[in-house]
């Protein structure tokens, strides 16, 4: 060969393949492991993962192509000129070599609201510094026509710093173009936030891109497979990809889950309603959104942070079943202060609910409450169990950045295009890593099984607990829609 491939040779051979190309293998191989009866697409969960961009953060989350080139004011190489005749009348206010800086304005219009100032940064920088005999004035003095008289002064006018990108002298008055140095190289990349290995307490802030992956998860024979992926810049909402993720394992795979589950990312609206329309059941934690959750407040609306409303007697009510017709959740006090009186603050004398089977008893509404109320209520145990399973996302997204594949960790890609290409291959990668493994296991312990006919390889063979509320429900035939 006369020229070994490098790495910038695959790269450009993944950039003109596309993102799209590298997607439909992926889900060529989820379709192809859904034949073999490895995957069923019951029990989905979703978890966003960040991955830096190779590139620095410069200091601005905002800047675009325009900001390369930001046209300053007509009137600014007046108002330098100006300046520095100022200067040369009042000699007393010349400090050689001192720096003096001129700043330019940001022009971005479009601005979040919490940005409250527009900010600025330096477009140049001078100072003066003694002229040695026979030394030229620098372009910046010819430009302001200040050359004779900073001679007569003898002075040299030094350009420290510029950002200057280019200037237009077809005008009556030369207009300046300045580039922001806050501009970062991949200006796709957006600054992401996640949670401190060492101190959940804490957030780091994550230069890149981030992948929200699709997990299915298989119980009864324990896998768990990444199906479906995709990339966005860090700072936007993972849960804002949900539906159309979503929408495309059914499409193509005829997916039809029992379970979505999720963190408080997900914790939108519209996905609530987009899941519940094809029969299944949102496990998506709730943002509270600044509510106020001290104790009073809490009485004062009538039920407590999961939904779960409070009694006359002030006691936390107990689930007493879902009603499908009516789509809302009972509950019923269930005549605590008889069983355990400490669980009732604010007893009741001669309550006229102890006359009945359950006590007080409620309701709690989906249509009212949609992000709060689920089918299966939020202080069950079922729920805890259901919500528990979203770490298979968990490990799905730690397999991508694992020492032994080590792809999302810190991989060198500039741009969204790279990004979702680098995202999908992880997952591509994770997908044949365990379905080989899980294969070469099975494999491996039956042989040595029959061989040695050892009963630690037989429970090597065995298939994981399942709950027998969870078993019930995967096991149950379901029709579209």
């Amino acid at each position: 060969m006369k020229s070994i491939p490098c790495e910038s040779d695959f790269s450009n051979f993944k950039k003109r393949i596309g993102p799209e190309q590298f997607d439909e293998i992926f889900h060529i191989l989820v379709e192809i492991v859904k034949e073999v009866g490895l995957v069923t697409g019951k029990i989905l969960s979703y978890d966003g993962t960040l991955f830096p961009t190779f590139a620095n953060y410069r200091g601005c989350n905002y800047a675009c192509e325009r900001c390369k080139s930001i046209p300053l004011k007509e009137n600014f190489l007046k108002s330098l000129r100006y300046r520095i005749i100022d200067l040369l009348n009042h000699p007393s206010k010349i400090i050689l070599g001192k720096e003096r800086r001129s700043f330019a304005i940001c022009p971005k219009d479009d601005l979040p609201p919490c940005v409250k100032k527009r900010p600025t940064f330096r477009a140049l920088s001078f100072c003066f510094l003694p002229q040695e005999e026979d030394q030229r004035q620098s372009e910046l003095a010819y430009i302001l026509g200040l050359e004779k008289r900073l001679s007569q002064k003898g002075l040299y006018l030094k350009l420290i710093d510029s950002c200057i990108s280019r200037i237009d002298l077809t005008r009556d008055e030369p207009l300046i173009y300045v580039s922001c140095p806050k501009i970062p190289a991949d200006l796709e990349a957006k600054i992401g936030y996640r949670r401190s290995n060492h101190n959940p307490n804490k957030k780091i802030k994550v230069f890149g891109y981030q992948a929200m992956i699709t997990t299915n998860i298989e119980l009864e024979i324990g896998l768990e497979l990444p199906v479906g992926c995709v990339s966005s810049p860090a700072d936007e909402l993972d849960g804002s990809y949900l539906i159309p993720e979503r929408e495309k394992l059914i499409k193509e795979h005829g997916f039809l889950p029992y379970f979505d589950i999720g963190d408080c990312g997900l914790d939108i609206k519209k996905n609530f309603s987009h899941i519940r329309s094809t029969c299944s059941i949102p496990v998506i934690d709730y943002n509270q959104r600044n509510e106020k959750t001290d104790i009073k407040s809490l009485r004062k609306r009538g039920y407590d942070k999961k939904g779960t409303p409070f009694a006359p007697c002030l006691a936390l009510c107990k689930p007493n079943g879902y009603d499908k017709k009516k789509k809302r959740v009972s509950f019923v006090c269930q005549k605590q202060c008889l069983t355990s009186s400490l669980a009732v603050p604010n007893p009741i004398e001669a309550c006229k609910y102890l006359g009945t089977e359950c006590g007080y008893s409620t309701h709690m509404s989906i249509k009212a409450h949609p992000r709060l109320i689920s089918e299966i209520p939020r202080c069950s145990d079922r729920w805890k169990k259901i919500r528990n399973l979203r770490s298979a996302s968990e490990r799905s997204n730690g397999t991508c950045k694992s020492s032994d594949l080590d792809i999302l960790e810190s991989p060198r890609i500039y741009g969204l295009t790279m990004a979702s290409i680098e995202a999908t291959m992880a997952c591509i990668t994770t997908l044949l890593k365990r379905v080989m493994g899980f294969v070469m296991g099975i494999t491996l312990n039956l042989m040595r099984y029959l061989k040695t006919w050892d009963r630690t390889y037989k429970k090597k063979l065995q298939t994981p607990k399942v709950s027998a509320f969870l078993l019930s429900v995967i096991q149950r035939k379901r029709s579209p829609p």
